[in-house]
């Protein structure tokens, strides 16, 4: 199977955040706040689109 190198950075990055966290999950709560915050300016939040349901169709008689 062929390596994905996006995959590999993104495995790579995420590793580094949890060392640079000391693996401790209310840090790792803090850091992504915090990036969050950071970003916000960059980061789209979209109203949620109403499901559109296709008409029914009729049976015939």
């Amino acid at each position: 199977m062929q390596k994905d190198t996006i995959v590999e950075e993104v495995r790579s990055i995420r590793h580094e955040i949890e060392c640079e966290c000391q693996e401790d999950p209310d840090k790792l709560f803090e850091y992504f706040q915090n990036s969050q915050r950071n970003l916000n300016d960059r980061l789209v939040c979209r109203k949620p689109k109403l499901l559109e349901l296709p008409p029914q169709r009729q049976k015939a008689a």
